[in-house]
């Protein structure tokens, strides 16, 4: 049998036990813990221990703390897919483990979330991952696809013609929307304005473009990546099921916000005591991105926010538009902090902006608790009006009572998480990694400017402002 047969056959294999396998079948498979495969997508292959043991990196690690992201992603069954923070399709590497695995390594993670599962990792160990592990990866010079013990390979590039007709033929018959984006792709079948759009500002492809002769062999040069990116794809995709298949594991389709899938893995999570959700916000709602954005913000006053004509505190041009930047953002607690290290040579402690940020968070999550509990109570107290049986009044008393105690219970957590620490030690330690680089980068820039002939300038105009801000704070005068 050819390899383009056995690829056929090993795809018809998967559609088959997919058509049998709806969504109802597959919440009830993800309500045993035991079913759960880990799936992490990523463009980086996992490193490696001297001792052999493999393990991801955060992004912290990776950047060597620059970023203070503690966490490592996953999704349980399946491959993640494009949302508002971005796309994964053309990620080549694919990292599977059995999840009670995982958690053997690591512990229970952070958040779980079918979407979105996660550990905040030991700043020196990352994510280790058991030897029941198996990564998938592209080997452009090796066969088609081929699924081993802990690798599975397949090619991203290089193809034969044979191997084109292979997939295309899957497509065809197993995907045919992708094979609809394909066949644009190759046809060249746009509008002009899609043309323009894919152009995307570029002038100079503009102008080639219009100076050609042969215009759809122009774009059928020009998109070659776009249609062997959708090979690829549909290839990775494929070999990752079959992966998964090999190490005893389904994979999942019917996944949404609030679905019967995404519903019975929070359920599973909430009854194991680990902050679960049933949307794709899992990450997003909670502390480990408040901290993210909170550095975010930090790096805008720092840097600026990326566009040309924008500067931050550490690349400003000169010293009249760093004074005027500081002047105009007086309000933003770095800011403050660096007009004072500037004028009265005090180091910044960047751990301070950090510990403070946590308690303000923490402060507000308990005021939305003691909010939200304030509207189950008074819901609860118009219960006896509403015109219904008393078995419908009976639940929905005991609905709105397990919400205020779940109320309860989630602000005496918060209460009891003073510190970074408290909320999760790994982020707390990352931070602090990330708060000495923080400082190091600075103190560079600082040493700097203050070679600078105007820098004396600057310091004298800063102690004006800061006099002058003093003056009007002790008149009770609201300086904004």
């Amino acid at each position: 049998m050819t390899k383009a047969e056995l690829f056929s056959q090993a795809v018809e294999r998967l559609e088959y036990d997919t058509r049998y396998f709806d969504g109802d079948s597959q919440a009830y498979y993800m309500s045993d813990m035991a079913n759960w495969c880990i799936v992490h997508a990523t463009k980086y292959m996992p490193l490696k221990k001297d001792d052999g043991t493999m393990y991801v990196p955060s992004t912290a690690m990776a950047t060597k703390f620059r970023i203070p992201r503690s966490t490592v992603h996953t999704t349980l069954n399946h491959i993640v897919t494009a949302h508002g923070s971005g796309s994964w399709n053309d990620t080549p590497i694919v990292v599977l483990a059995p999840y009670n695995d995982i958690v053997k390594q690591n512990g229970d993670p952070a958040v779980i979330a079918v979407t979105d599962t996660f550990w905040s990792v030991d700043p020196d160990k990352g994510l280790v991952l058991p030897k029941s592990a198996c990564v998938v990866q592209p080997d452009d010079n090796g066969p088609l696809w081929e699924i081993g013990e802990n690798v599975a390979t397949y090619k991203r590039d290089n193809y034969t013609d044979e191997e084109i007709k292979t997939i295309l033929e899957s497509l065809k018959k197993h995907d045919p929307i992708l094979k609809r984006a394909y066949d644009r792709y190759e046809d060249c079948d746009f509008q002009d304005w899609e043309i323009e759009q894919e152009f995307d500002g570029d002038k100079r492809i503009k102008q080639m473009y219009d100076e050609a002769k042969d215009k759809k062999a122009f774009l059928h040069g020009l998109f070659e990546e776009e249609r062997f990116g959708i090979l690829s794809r549909y290839l990775r995709d494929m070999v990752v099921r079959m992966a998964m298949d090999k190490l005893g594991y389904r994979y999942i389709y019917h996944i949404s916000d609030g679905n019967e899938v995404s519903t019975t893995v929070e359920s599973v999570g909430n009854k194991l005591g680990i902050v679960s959700f049933a949307s794709n916000k899992a990450h997003s709602g909670s502390s480990f991105s408040v901290m993210e954005s909170f550095w975010e913000s930090m790096m805008i006053i720092l840097k600026g926010n990326g566009f040309s004509d924008n500067y931050g505190v550490l690349n400003a041009p000169d010293m009249s538009k760093l004074y005027d930047l500081l002047t105009q953002e007086k309000k933003d607690p770095l800011v403050l902090e660096i007009i004072h290290n500037i004028v009265d040579n005090k180091p910044i402690d960047f751990a301070k902006l950090y510990r403070d940020e946590y308690i303000e968070m923490t402060k507000q999550y308990i005021r939305n608790l003691e909010w939200r509990k304030r509207e189950c109570e008074l819901e609860l107290s118009y219960i006896p009006g509403y015109d219904i049986s008393e078995d419908q009044k009976r639940v929905l008393r005991e609905d709105y009572q397990n919400k205020i105690a779940q109320c309860d219970s989630d602000i005496a957590t918060w209460s009891k998480h003073k510190t970074i620490a408290d909320y999760d030690k790994n982020l707390a330690e990352t931070i602090r990694r990330h708060c000495e680089y923080l400082t190091a980068e600075y103190n560079k820039w600082r040493n700097e400017i203050a070679k600078n002939p105007e820098y004396e300038n600057l310091v004298q105009r800063l102690c004006e402002f800061v006099v002058q801000m003093e003056l009007i704070q002790s008149r009770g005068y609201d300086d904004r």
